[in-house]
């Protein structure tokens, strides 16, 4: 039996076995090898995936100024050729399952195949500046420059059926704003397709986009996100004008077949004071929904970069609330759990806390710990999330690994210096970090991080604009635990080469201001009793300070400290003794 033969023979059976299609092409060099452990594995029973079984492959799509190319990653090999080849592109995106890739270039839009590595389609689009596909990758949706050296007189919003190549819908978009961005959504299933615009949101059926379309009244509505989910609502944002205060109210779809102006009740509705800019963030079951806001300006006179605020809504209107924080600051950023089950909130002026809250109840339930962190990333299956600091933080990254119990363990803890991105493997268990341009035009490249924080490998560019992950179909993947004794523990320096503790050197004398400032991060460094993770304890029910939870602290000026037993010095005692004594003295007489 040949080789290809032999790789197809143990795709079927993988597939029998597994439940999983489209878990890799037969024709891979990497197939039988890889394949055969993890057939093993499962043909052990209906069990959980050995955590040491080899990876299935994956891919890693990289673009430089020469244009994109494609790696494929396996545990035995981190990065050979993909039979792609290069390709000239400006932008580049994959469909949710990887089966699609799409190129930009200055005159068109190329889809390819992944699976025979092959154009699909070539769409004649100049001027192209963002593409979107529809979730099942059944529609990509085009936006053109408005000018002659893009659609010109013609419509520059398009859709298009990919598996045909033809035209399905197409409408005059102005402007182009990427927090936006797709202007036209898709529901999970492709069935439903909406689109806010003045005073209105747009809702098509998918089938029949050349028909009317029903179109729901939201008076001065800004912004409109669909979920996802099997049963879609629509978000909608009217901001604040002339006193009148902002809202968030969420919608039904309206029936299949309505065409016309119509008028709905929402089923949760939400105001908001001080709220210019919102941004929905979606559970991935599409039943809550958590809003964003910003403003400005800071009334407080705290922040140069305005205030923000949290809150929590159900898609049915039982619970709406403002996510509790019990630190005072901006929200860094805010992430669902893959599961719906739980989110993670980082928040906080440096050192930052980031929080667990159960997402049905949006109740507080565990604390990853406080320190330089801006950045929250779960892996596809929940188990494992990373919390970093990026941008004008070092660098640093905890791994945590989520227990049965709803505990959170750390695994590993390192630092990504200079990065920019981060994004997890579809198997869960590696990390890829990008230092790119125009970002950062120096010490540019990617690597890729074990799941404790191990790094695998290191490929550095002169110049790097995009490094991220091929998705993978649902189902590839299995979700599988942390290796035994794979926690990863920092070396202490102070160790001596036998493992007993070395005597500490003195170092040279360091005054206090040399400790602090940008260049050590000292601000963003928590206390020990605070970096740890842990069950969640609200503000003042833990006994750290000696302070009683109902004492309150003298007040003074900005600056003063307070010293225990009263803050009497030396003179101050000795001329309160000279006063008694002469009070005592006066009454005696």
């Amino acid at each position: 039996m040949g080789r290809d033969a032999r790789g197809s023979n143990i795709v079927e059976f993988v597939i029998k076995v597994l439940g999983c299609k489209n878990i890799v092409q037969a024709s891979n060099p990497f197939v039988p090898r890889t394949l055969f452990s993890a057939v093993r594995c499962a043909a052990r029973g209906p069990k959980m995936i050995s955590p040491d079984a080899p990876s299935l492959p994956m891919h890693i799509l990289e673009r430089t100024p020469g244009g994109a190319r494609m790696h494929v990653h396996t545990s035995e090999t981190m990065l050979s050729d993909h039979p792609l080849g290069n390709l000239k592109t400006a932008s580049m995106l994959f469909s949710r399952d990887g089966r699609l890739l799409a190129c930009l270039g200055s005159e068109d839009v190329r889809i390819y195949d992944t699976g025979s590595n092959t154009v699909l389609r070539s769409l004649p689009l100049p001027g192209a500046v963002a593409m979107h596909f529809s979730p099942e990758g059944t529609f990509i949706e085009i936006y053109q420059k408005a000018n002659a050296s893009g659609a010109g007189e013609e419509k520059n919003l398009s859709v298009w059926n990919v598996t045909t190549g033809e035209k399905v819908y197409a409408c005059f978009q102005k402007s182009f704003n990427s927090l936006s961005w797709p202007y036209l959504q898709f529901s999970a299933d492709d069935k439903v397709a909406c689109r806010a615009v003045s005073n209105e949101v747009h809702f098509f059926d998918t089938d029949k986009f050349d028909e009317s379309a029903a179109r729901l009244k939201v008076p001065q509505v800004a912004l409109a996100k669909l979920s996802p989910g099997a049963d879609p609502s629509v978000a909608t944002f009217v901001p604040e004008k002339k006193g009148i205060p902002g809202s968030v109210c969420i919608y039904s779809p309206p029936p299949t077949g309505t065409e016309g102006v119509i008028e709905l009740q929402p089923t949760a509705r939400k105001a908001f004071f001080r709220v210019n800019e919102v941004d929905f963030m979606w559970a991935p079951d599409g039943k809550a929904v958590l809003v964003l806001g910003s403003c400005d300006v800071d009334v407080t006179n705290q922040s140069y970069y305005g205030e923000t605020s949290l809150v929590y809504m159900r898609a049915d209107g039982q619970i709406d609330c403002k996510v509790p924080l019990d630190k005072e600051g901006p929200v860094h950023e805010a992430k669902w759990s893959p599961t719906s089950e739980e989110f993670v909130v980082v928040y906080g002026y440096m050192p930052a806390k980031a929080t667990i809250f159960c997402g049905k109840k949006c109740e507080p339930k565990y604390q990853l710990g406080a320190g330089p962190h801006n950045t929250v990333r779960w892996n596809p299956f929940g188990r494992f999330i990373l919390l970093a600091g990026f941008g004008n933080l070092p660098g640093d990254m905890k791994f945590f690994d989520r227990k049965q119990d709803g505990k959170y363990k750390l695994v590993g803890a390192t630092r990504a210096a200079c990065a920019v991105t981060a994004e997890w493997s579809p198997d869960g268990r590696r990390l890829l970090t990008a230092t790119i341009a125009p970002r950062l035009n120096v010490d540019n490249g990617f690597k890729i991080w074990r799941y404790n924080g191990d790094l695998l490998h290191h490929e550095q560019r002169e110049k790097l604009y995009e490094a991220s992950w091929a998705p993978a179909p649902n189902g590839t993947h299995a979700d599988r635990p942390i290796s035994a004794g794979s926690v990863r523990k920092e070396t202490d320096e102070r160790l001596a080469p036998d493992g007993t503790a070395a005597p500490k050197k003195a170092g040279a004398y360091k005054p206090p201001h040399a400790t602090s400032g940008s260049g050590n991060f000292s601000l963003a460094i928590a206390k020990a009793e605070d970096a740890g993770p842990g069950k969640y304890k609200a503000p003042g029910s833990g006994g750290g300070s000696g302070n009683s939870g109902n004492a309150k602290t003298p007040s003074g000026p900005p600056g003063a400290t307070f010293v225990e037993g009263g803050g009497m010095s030396a003179s101050a005692k000795k001329n309160a003794k000279k006063r008694a004594a002469s009070k005592a003295k006066a009454e005696g007489n």
